[in-house]
């Protein structure tokens, strides 16, 4: 059929005729206004049937997806006391029970966002109504009429429910969402699932993270001010920022208030005493302490659990002390600033603060040209590390220099020598020369000297360590042989190489000084290797046990040569190159607590060492340029090292008893020694030492000389003969007093 423009045309201007015509009758114009109303009613009713129908259209989640949903959370790193030292995560959330907060930490987000929650399901129309009415008068963009339901769907489905998007298909997927989760849960566990989902500002996503980002402690130790601030920032994260914004926060933190109180979560007094209290937040920082440990536990567990170490809400347990932490910490910077003031003689290079005030804001920093110092404790028998310190500023270098750099221990490695050369059957009270030495290496001749530039002569090894004397450890290493050397330090944990000269045996040959520290241990622990542990235990979010590190033990060297090598360390802390630590005016560290240790210091003083050990912990302390330099003019392990060490185990054994010194296992007999001759049980004569039960030397009972009978050879002559060793007799003189002799 053809069709006819005019004719149409005629028909729409006669119908608008009778429209116009009727309009003004008014019986005829409420038959109009019905009908429009009719048609205007169904085409929403219409409307709105396929915007709940198809809202969704198969890409939104829905209530029974929620009970299998796993929200992303933080790991937490826990030091020994349970308290926070860092977090890992891609969205900073740690989920919590409702049940363990208090009561006005759930009720401020309810009395602010949506305190008919507990009355409407899901959707609250009196609050749909005054929004809409308060955009009209106030402007678009005033506040939206989202309950707590319907902000939590979209908090967990984010991507299928952007925030950014304003259409109707989303608000009706919220609601749609809103009032299936009503159905489906209690009110209780709505609020306490979107208690743990909602973003907070700060990287932090719900009320656990917020309240240790901005507060430092965990929701449940929230006080009704600190949880109103908090119940604030739903509304604008960002825009309400405590500490970039303090001041709108605190507005907005009274607003809160306000609200609490005119819901009966608290009294008008709190309310109006709480609005004069400013704002109070903690320090602002991430890693809360021990930010080189707590890296290092990083790249650990990275390759161990992947992704799951982000989002998977773990509770790493360590060993670290926290005051033991923080007591390194404090102590080694103080220490450090004092050198470079020239406390202890002159110093030579930049200072930490110089540096430090030269950078511009946001420079970065390649190269650290200060002073730096590394401390690590740890336990002896397990090998949990209880403190470690990598560095002066992580924010400056995050290098540690622990575990990643190269550094030579100098004398500090003396002591795998003397315990190879024990294991080869000497003893401490064996001799060797402590005299001049010159030793060809290749085309040129080495002729090492004492750090002092004397000579010793002949000395017994207890002496020579005790004293750090170079030229007698070289010889004792060149007669023991370089591949035991090397044998015994890799049972004890050096890996690195050892090279095949000379001055390695006095400690030329790089190590990495957590590695070095380790290996005291075997000496402290009766001979067992035990490897450096940054994690005591890994658990998921529910308590579970998921991981603990239990390496076998290995046994290093013999109890008997740990021992006896500990003897003869324990004289280098008591009268040796570390009485430092003794010393009340320095290390101060009490007699009563046991100790054994090693200084360490290489050439031209680049690297100054202390490692030390009692029988239940163990500690290092290594200072040095990252691009080797002398630290100053008579820097040593001795003076610069010490100090630090004899804090950490004055902070260790301030509040407990020491130790019981080191048990003498069976494998150690005494025996009484002088010069070179051992004595047999029951003879007399030697001072006591100590040697291996497979090493002890034939032992010998010297009888005692009968005196000399001597003849006199000239009997013809008057008088007595005068013979060796004869007593002198009287004389007249003798009694005759110095007056009288005028």
């Amino acid at each position: 059929m053809r069709f006819d423009r005019d004719l149409w045309r005629d028909r729409a201007r006669e119908g608008w005729t009778r429209l116009r015509g009727a309009w003004h009758d008014r019986q005829e114009r409420k038959i109009v206004i019905g009908l429009a109303a009719l048609s205007l009613g169904s085409c929403g009713t219409g409307g709105m049937v396929a915007a709940w129908t198809r809202a969704c259209a198969g890409t939104c989640p829905t209530a029974e997806s929620i009970e299998s949903f796993a929200p992303r959370q933080a790991s937490l790193v826990l030091d020994a006391r349970g308290g926070v030292l860092g977090q890992f995560y891609r969205e900073r959330r740690t989920v919590i029970d409702i049940d363990s907060l208090p009561a006005h930490v759930p009720m401020a987000f309810v009395a602010i966002e949506d305190k008919r929650f507990f009355e409407h399901e899901g959707v609250d129309p009196v609050r749909i109504i005054a929004a809409v009415r308060d955009n009209v008068i106030k402007g678009w963009g005033g506040p939206g009429g989202s309950t707590i339901s319907m902000q939590l769907a979209r908090n967990l489905f984010p991507q299928q429910l952007p925030a950014s998007e304003t259409s109707v298909r989303r608000k009706v997927a919220e609601i749609k969402l809103a009032m299936q989760m009503e159905r489906r849960f209690e009110k209780r566990k709505i609020l306490e699932l979107y208690l743990n989902h909602i973003y907070l500002g700060a990287g932090a996503y719900g009320v656990e993270a917020a309240a240790r980002s901005y507060f430092g402690k965990p929701a449940r130790q929230l006080s009704y001010l600190e949880a109103a601030t908090l119940a604030g920032l739903p509304q604008a994260p960002s825009a309400y920022d405590p500490r970039r914004h303090p001041e709108r926060a605190e507005r907005r933190r009274n607003v809160v208030l306000e609200a609490m109180a005119r819901e009966g979560v608290i009294t008008r007094a709190q309310a109006e005493e709480g609005k004069r209290t400013p704002l109070a937040l903690s320090p602002p920082g991430g890693a809360r302490g021990a930010p080189y440990f707590v890296e290092a536990v990083r790249r650990e567990l990275e390759a161990r659990f992947g992704e799951l170490l982000y989002t998977g809400g773990l509770r790493i347990h360590t060993a670290i002390d926290p005051v033991l932490q923080r007591t390194a910490e404090q102590g080694l910077e103080e220490h450090l600033r004092r050198i470079e003031a020239g406390t202890y003689g002159g110093f030579r290079g930049p200072s930490y603060q110089q540096f430090t005030a030269g950078l511009k804001p946001g420079q970065a920093v390649t190269h650290t040209p200060y002073l730096q110092g590394i401390v690590v404790a740890l336990d002896p028998a397990t090998g949990l590390v209880r403190a470690l310190v990598g560095g002066r500023d992580f924010q400056q270098s995050q290098f540690n220099r622990a575990t990643q750099a190269l550094r030579q221990p100098g004398s500090a490695f003396k002591p795998f020598v003397y315990a190879a050369a024990l294991e080869n059957g000497r003893a401490p009270s064996s001799g060797i020369s402590d005299g001049p030495l010159s030793i060809s290496v290749g085309s040129e001749v080495w002729s090492p000297k004492n750090y002092d530039g004397s000579y010793g002569g002949w000395t017994s090894l207890r002496s020579a360590l005790r004293n750090s004397r170079n030229l007698a450890t070289i010889r004792l290493g060149r007669e023991t042989g370089i591949e035991k050397v090397r044998d015994l330090a890799r049972r004890t944990g050096l890996g690195t190489r050892i090279p095949g000269y000379p001055s390695s045996y006095i400690g030329s040959g790089g190590v990495y000084p957590l590695d070095m520290m380790a290996a005291y241990a075997s000496f402290s622990n009766g001979g067992w290797r035990v490897e450096p542990q940054f994690v005591a235990r890994v658990e998921n979010h529910r308590g579970e046990l998921l991981w603990a590190p239990a390496p076998p033990p290995q046994r290093a060297v013999e109890p008997g040569i740990a021992w006896i090598l500990t003897d003869m360390l324990r004289e280098v802390v008591d009268r040796g190159t570390g009485y430092l630590v003794r010393d009340p005016s320095v290390g101060g560290l009490s007699y009563d607590v046991p100790a054994a240790g090693k200084t360490g210091t290489t050439n031209d003083a680049t690297d100054v060492w202390f490692v030390g050990y009692t029988p239940d912990l163990l500690a290092g302390v290594w200072l040095g340029f990252d691009n080797p330099r002398p630290i100053g003019s008579g820097a040593t392990g001795g003076t610069l090292a010490v100090p630090v060490w004899a804090r950490v185990m004055r902070t260790a054994y301030a509040n407990r008893k020491p130790p019981a010194p080191w048990t003498r296992p069976p494998d150690v007999v005494t025996r009484r020694v002088s010069g070179r001759t051992v004595y047999a049980e029951g003879c007399g004569g030697g001072t006591p030492d100590y040697f291996a039960a497979r090493h002890v030397p034939e032992a010998s009972c010297p009888q005692p000389r009968a005196a000399p009978q001597f003849v006199d050879p000239t009997p013809e002559l008057p008088g007595r003969p005068v013979f060796p060793g004869q007593a002198r007799e009287p004389r007249p003189e003798d009694f005759i007093t110095p007056d009288e002799r005028r």
